[in-house]
């Protein structure tokens, strides 16, 4: 039986847009090096990059560098990738649901919509004031 404990790989960045570059080399190596297939890769940095820009730009009322922490986890025929951040509270799967059925659109556009378009389940939780954000996608395993 797998332990999940021996398939979490953590990461700990700021709120900096320039951080999006750590936080897509470390979701391709913990990939690769979990013979993830590789066509899960780009549905997963896309979604992980919106939620990770918009927490750059919305999350924070005074300007700073705040932790911004992922882990990263696998089972046999899954990937979850969560992004930690203490920010203001922000439900992305109901505060966007919202704002479109009112016909008003969170600011940057349709993000949460593409999050949902590339993965197969999404998951957030308000947990010690931080955000607890989760994307889920199942994939195939490829044998060779």
């Amino acid at each position: 039986m797998n332990n999940p404990s021996q398939n979490l790989k953590t990461l700990s960045i700021l709120n900096r847009t320039a951080d999006s570059k750590k936080l897509s080399t470390f979701l391709a190596a913990y990939i690769s090096s979990n013979n993830i297939p590789g066509y899960i890769h780009d549905d997963l940095r896309l979604a992980i990059e919106e939620t990770f820009i918009n927490i750059t730009n919305y999350a924070f009322d005074i300007k700073g560098a705040y932790p911004v922490d992922i882990e990263a986890r696998r089972t046999t025929d899954t990937i979850s990738i969560t992004i930690i951040d203490s920010g203001i509270a922000f439900n992305p799967l109901l505060d966007c649901d919202k704002r479109i059925e009112n016909n008003e659109h969170c600011e940057g556009g349709m993000g949460i919509h593409i999050i949902k378009s590339l993965t197969d389940k999404q998951e957030y939780n308000r947990i010690n004031q931080r955000n607890v954000f989760t994307v889920t996608k199942h994939y195939t395993h490829q044998h060779n």
